[in-house]
């Protein structure tokens, strides 16, 4: 795998997340506060992750470290912005179930962290980094628009500063071997994977009546 297949297989898996991304009901409110909750229960363990895959990677890869160290921090105090953006739309993100795509979204991270592979966790961030930058504006505008701005600070957030996010993670993963290439890529098929299907489940929970816990 060379950093140009890398590249270009970013570009291929981008595209049919933000087809999704297109289609998905962000006026619907059930759906869109659902979304809220599905984000929390990974973006709350994010700075953790991050720190705990800076600390694998062995001390002569200390750029790597470096990089997932200043991520870390950039991504500080962002799971609140979710429970504010609920609260402003007179609901509480402990009231909707988490699902298991979710779920899986974030804790196979722990895998690759103890499997010796913390340079997996870069498939990850270009997978949601990248999704961002092409997709979050328009999502902004568009609950913005049904909930007002209020109801859209995440949204707002990371149209604006994860452009700087993804320039810095690609030139990361370019000094990366042939090897630990080929790992990234398989992760950000996998996560793209598992991000699709988190939006399936949310409509499909959301059809089905149960996108608010019982009482």
């Amino acid at each position: 795998m060379t950093f140009t297949e890398l590249q270009k297989k970013s570009e291929e898996i981008q595209a049919r997340l933000s087809r999704m991304a297109e289609r998905f009901p962000w006026e619907n409110e059930d759906a869109y506060v659902s979304w809220l909750a599905q984000s929390y229960e990974y973006v709350r363990y994010s700075t953790r992750i991050l720190a705990l895959a800076a600390g694998h990677f062995p001390l002569e890869n200390t750029q790597y470290s470096t990089r997932f160290i200043q991520h870390a921090a950039e991504e500080k105090g962002h799971d609140r912005l979710l429970v504010n953006d609920a609260k402003a739309l007179g609901r509480t993100l402990s009231e909707i179930p988490v699902l298991p795509e979710a779920e899986a979204f974030h804790k196979s991270l722990y895998f690759w962290i103890y499997q010796g592979q913390p340079s997996a966790i870069f498939g990850w961030v270009l997978c949601l980094e990248c999704f961002a930058v092409a997709n979050v504006g328009k999502i902004f505008q568009r609950a913005e628009k049904a909930f007002g701005k209020k109801a859209a600070s995440f949204l707002k957030v990371h149209s604006d500063e994860d452009p700087d996010h993804v320039e810095k993670a690609f030139a990361t993963v370019e000094k990366l071997s042939e090897q630990e290439l080929k790992t990234v890529a398989h992760a950000m098929e996998l996560y793209a994977s598992l991000y699709q299907n988190m939006y399936r489940a949310i409509e499909t929970q959301v059809k089905s009546g149960d996108s608010r816990r019982a009482a």
